[in-house]
């Protein structure tokens, strides 16, 4: 019987030898993820325009003649080397003629921006009678605010700048040509 127990002593040991080894086994076990990341620097650009591109054309300098006018309003637009500001150039001839402009803003940048009021300034100095209606001449500009107030990158949105010969002016010359500058402001939308 002493025999039988030592065998069985025997072979209880060899199993807890075996079951710490197999634990052992398993409890030192070690996980090796390996991988490559790469790290890239995200600019921002902050780019508020006008759209210099769009100076003439139907949509963009559209006129119209007052009644019994027998020479046609014209206008132009030019912009400044960095596209914010615009300087309207109207040629009117009689009261009643008018020439609207569709200026356009663009968010060429990767920032999200609010459009504030523009900047309205006459060329020669004459009256200011509001922010955004300014009198040179015989001619009367109104600048209509930009119809969406905040752009995301990518977007556009227009504004307008209607030129009105004055139908209460006193001494109508020939031809009346007046020019206004229109800056464009915006913000940061954080």
């Amino acid at each position: 019987m002493e025999s039988r127990h030592k065998n069985a002593l025997i072979v209880v040991l060899v199993a807890v030898i075996l079951v710490m080894a197999v634990g052992y086994a398993a409890f030192t076990q070690q996980l090796t993820i390996n991988t490559t990341a790469n790290i890239t620097e995200q600019t921002t650009n902050w780019n508020i325009h006008y759209d210099t591109g769009k100076t003439t054309g139907a949509g963009v300098v559209d006129a119209s003649m007052g009644s019994g006018g027998t020479t046609a309003p014209n206008g132009s637009i030019s912009y400044d080397g960095t596209g914010q500001t615009a300087t309207i150039n109207a040629t009117l001839n009689q009261p009643g003629d008018s020439v609207k402009f569709t200026l356009t803003i663009k968010n060429d940048g990767t920032i999200k921006a609010r459009l504030g009021t523009p900047s309205v300034a006459t060329v020669a100095g004459d009256t200011n009678d509001a922010p955004l209606i300014v009198q040179e001449g015989n001619i009367i500009f109104t600048v209509t605010a930009p119809a969406q107030t905040t752009l995301n990158a990518g977007e556009k949105t227009t504004m307008t700048v209607t030129a009105k010969f004055d139908d209460t002016a006193q001494g109508v010359g020939d031809t009346t040509t007046s020019s206004i500058t229109v800056t464009t402001t915006a913000t940061q939308v954080s």
